[in-house]
C-alpha cells in the first residue's frame, strides 16, 4: 500500500479552523456572544469522528459507535440558540476545510477516486449533521413545551384580571404583550424550520409546536380585544375613511379564515351584491367587524353551514348578515349579548376558554360607523 492509498487529516488543525471560520462568520450570527471555548464545544469529538470515517472508507463508523459525537453536539447548539440554518451552515464551512485539507492528497489521484471521496464525505457529514437535528429537535421541543405552559400560566393569570378588573390592567397588558408576541413569533419561526430542515419531524413534536401557537394567539386576539374596548370607553377611537371594496373586502377576511374552517369541515356561503359594492368607510374596522362575525360563527359551530352576506341596501349603506348552524342564543340572553365579558351558559360550556370581547367589539365598531348590529 502506496503513502497515497489514504488521506491524512488532523484532527486538531480542522477544529482549529472550523472555530475560526464560525467565529468570522457572517450568516452565524450566534456566534457574536459566545467565546472561542463555547464555540469549540464537542466539536473536536464531531471532528474526529468524521475524520475517522473518512480515513477507513466507513461511513458506518459515524452511524453507529460515534453516533453520539453528533447528539451531543446537537444538544449543545440548541443550548447556545443557534438556528437550523446556522447548523447547517456551520457543517458546510467543516465540508470546505476538509476538501481544503485533503487537496494535496486529491490532486494526486484519478477522477474515479476523487470522485469516491468526496461523495463519502458528503455522505459522512450528512450523518453526523442528522444526528445532531435529532438532537437539537428534542431539545427545542422541550423548551417550546415550557413556553407553552408559561402561555397557559399567563393566559390564566389574564382572565383572571379581567374579571376583578383590576386598575393596573393596561400596565400588565403592555408589559405582557411584547414578550408574547416574540413567543408567538419564535415559536412560527421554530416550527417553519421544523418542516424545512427536518421532514422527518414527528407529527407529534409539530403538533406540540402548534399549540403553542394557537395558544399565544388565542392569548394575544384576548389582549387586542381588551385594548379595544378600553380605547372605546376612553374615546381614543380613530376612524379612517375612505372608498371600501367590500366583495374584495369580504374575500380577503374569508381567505384568511379557511384554514379554521376546514379544520372543523364546515361549509362557507358568502353573497356580496352588487358584484362590485363600494362604500365609504374605515377599511380596517369593516374588516374586523365581518372577521368577528364569522370566528364567533365558526367558533360555536361544530357541523353544517355558515352563511355571510353584504349587500347594498341604500347609497353608502351596507347590510351584513350571519347566518349559522351553531349552538344558538336564547330568547332572554340576546339583548346582552354585546356586553363586554358577557357569555351565554351555553357558550361557556361549549368553548370554556371563551371571555366574551368578540361580539362587544364588533358592536362598539358598528356604533362607532353609525350603524346599528342586532
Amino acid at each position: 500500500m502506496n503513502e497515497d492509498s489514504q488521506p491524512i487529516l488532523n484532527s486538531k488543525i480542522v477544529t482549529e479552523q472550523l472555530v475560526q471560520a464560525i467565529k468570522t462568520d457572517e450568516q452565524i450570527a450566534s456566534t457574536d456572544s459566545l467565546s472561542f471555548q463555547a464555540l469549540k464545544d464537542n466539536l473536536p469529538g464531531v471532528c474526529d469522528s468524521i475524520i475517522r470515517a473518512i480515513a477507513t472508507d466507513s461511513p458506518q463508523l459515524v452511524e453507529n459507535s460515534e453516533k453520539n459525537q453528533g447528539l451531543k453536539h446537537g444538544y449543545s447548539r440548541s443550548a447556545q440558540d443557534f438556528e437550523p440554518e446556522e447548523m447547517v451552515r456551520e457543517f458546510f464551512l467543516l465540508k470546505q476545510i476538509i476538501i481544503a485539507e485533503l487537496k494535496p492528497y486529491l490532486s494526486r489521484q484519478t477522477p474515479e477516486i476523487i470522485l469516491s471521496k468526496l461523495t463519502l464525505i458528503d455522505l459522512i457529514i450528512n450523518q453526523v449533521l442528522e444526528n445532531s437535528f435529532q438532537s437539537y429537535a428534542t431539545l427545542r421541543k422541550q423548551q417550546v413545551e415550557k413556553l407553552n405552559q408559561q402561555i397557559f400560566l399567563t393566559n390564566q393569570e389574564i382572565t383572571r384580571l379581567i374579571a376583578d378588573r383590576q386598575e393596573n390592567l393596561s400596565y400588565l397588558i403592555h408589559e405582557i404583550k411584547n414578550p408574547l408576541t416574540s413567543i408567538i413569533g419564535y415559536s412560527d419561526l421554530f416550527l417553519r424550520q421544523q418542516r424545512k430542515y427536518n421532514a422527518d419531524a414527528s407529527s407529534n413534536n409539530l403538533e406540540h409546536i402548534q399549540q403553542v401557537l394557537q395558544q399565544g394567539r388565542n392569548v394575544l386576539r384576548l389582549i387586542n380585544d381588551t385594548v379595544e374596548i378600553d380605547s372605546y370607553q376612553k374615546g381614543k377611537f380613530k376612524l379612517t375613511i375612505g372608498e371600501v371594496d367590500v366583495c374584495i373586502l369580504l374575500e380577503d377576511v374569508v381567505l384568511s379564515l379557511k384554514p379554521s374552517i376546514e379544520a372543523k369541515e364546515l361549509a362557507l356561503v358568502t353573497s356580496c351584491i352588487p358584484d362590485r359594492l363600494v362604500i365609504h368607510s374605515d377599511y380596517l374596522r369593516l374588516q374586523q367587524i365581518i372577521t368577528n362575525l364569522l370566528t364567533n360563527a365558526i367558533r360555536y359551530t361544530n357541523t353544517g353551514t355558515i352563511e355571510l352576506t353584504c349587500r347594498q341596501i341604500e347609497p353608502n349603506y351596507l347590510e351584513i348578515k350571519v347566518k349559522d348552524t351553531g349552538i344558538g342564543i336564547s330568547q332572554d340572553d340576546r339583548d346582552r349579548i354585546f356586553e363586554p365579558y358577557f357569555r351565554t351558559l351555553q357558550s361557556q360550556k361549549s368553548i370554556p376558554e371563551g371571555i366574551g370581547l368578540g361580539l362587544a367589539v364588533v358592536f362598539q365598531l358598528v356604533t362607532m360607523l353609525q350603524g346599528t348590529i342586532e
